[in-house]
């Protein structure tokens, strides 16, 4: 899929991102640091927010399986 306007795209991804895998400004500036290059920068923002995303998925399935289904319910019930 080609995004046609990036700012766009990032303005209503701030309407989703869940505030515990976002960014914070120390690792914005541990980029910043890491790095002359702004398109170096760039990519490694882009490497760590897929990282994070990766994180909040496991997250994500880890919670799914801890969810007991209903057969499981109703064998504690008895």
């Amino acid at each position: 899929m080609r995004v046609k306007n990036t700012m766009q795209l990032v303005r209503v991804a701030n309407n989703y991102i869940n505030i515990y895998y976002d960014i914070e400004a120390e690792h914005v500036i541990d980029i910043k640091n890491a790095n002359t290059d702004p398109c170096a920068m760039i990519i490694d923002g882009f490497k760590f927010g897929y990282m994070q995303g990766l994180k909040a998925a496991r997250a994500e399935q880890n919670a799914a399986k801890k969810i007991p289904s209903v057969r499981e319910y109703q064998s504690l019930e008895r």
